[in-house]
């Protein structure tokens, strides 16, 4: 092996010290959640312990400083809504509780483990607390609601991604521009939404010609935002279409996403 390999192989070496696992963590507004972080070293002693978890690498949000808690530099933004383990952390388990989840809350997070020189990244993602429901009949046409909490886009903002059972690509905007390259069978010429309406924030989704199978929960994603909100489509019992009836309903659920 020629020495210019050797180099170049210990510097990837060290680079995969320093950048771990990227984990996607989901929670609903109001709810609570946990950010994970955990040491890969040895068996850890409490007077050990040093970590620093920050928000968008800047802001503090829980310090332990030898094995102790401490808020000296906690940004008000965290004040009482966080919590860690202390009887976890001779474990490894160096993650957070973030309770009363805000809609600013959204974002990456950093946990900073000293003696080990490591960087473990979460990212937040945010649902709204509620969901919409709505109930139509086979053959009518639906709008399902999105809508972001800012307006005034340019086209290079706008990432917006809609799914169906959480899987099923239904409609994409990328950078402004529609996507319909991945676009599940099922939903061919069957959805539109109008240009205007989201260079000002608006993501609404409008379905036709709708089938028994487009039963279920659809998912709009507002990447740019890191905010993520839900419709429900379920069809009325007689055959004939009826006015679309829009109800609320509580959206508990919380669930994690580990990205590789």
């Amino acid at each position: 092996m020629s020495p210019r390999r050797c180099i170049v192989l210990l510097y990837l070496v060290m680079e995969i010290n320093e950048v771990s696992l990227q984990v996607t963590v989901r929670g609903v507004i109001g709810d609570s959640v946990i950010l994970p972080c955990s040491s890969k070293g040895s068996p850890l002693t409490v007077e050990k312990i040093t970590m620093n978890w920050k928000h968008h690498d800047r802001l503090t949000v829980y310090d332990v400083e030898k094995g102790k808690v401490s808020v000296k530099g906690q940004d008000p933004g965290y004040k009482n809504r966080t919590k860690s383990f202390p009887e976890e952390y001779t474990k490894g388990n160096l993650s957070i509780k973030l309770n009363n989840l805000q809609y600013t809350d959204v974002g990456k997070y950093q946990c900073y483990i000293t003696d080990e020189s490591e960087i473990q990244t979460v990212e937040l993602l945010i649902e709204e607390h509620q969901q919409v429901l709505i109930e139509r009949s086979v053959g009518s046409s639906a709008v399902l609601p999105c809508s972001s909490r800012k307006s005034n886009f340019t086209n290079e903002d706008i990432t917006v991604h809609w799914r169906h059972k959480e899987t099923l690509k239904v409609y994409a905007i990328i950078k402004g521009k529609v996507s319909l390259d991945e676009q599940y069978s099922s939903f061919e010429n069957r959805t539109e939404m109008i240009h205007e309406k989201y260079l000002k924030g608006n993501f609404s989704l409008k379905l036709n010609n709708l089938q028994r199978s487009d039963a279920g929960t659809y998912t709009c994603h507002i990447t740019n935002e890191l905010l993520i909100q839900s419709v429900k489509l379920e069809f009325n019992q007689g055959t004939q279409p009826r006015p679309e009836k829009i109800l609320l309903v509580p959206f508990l659920s919380v669930s994690i996403l580990l990205c590789m």
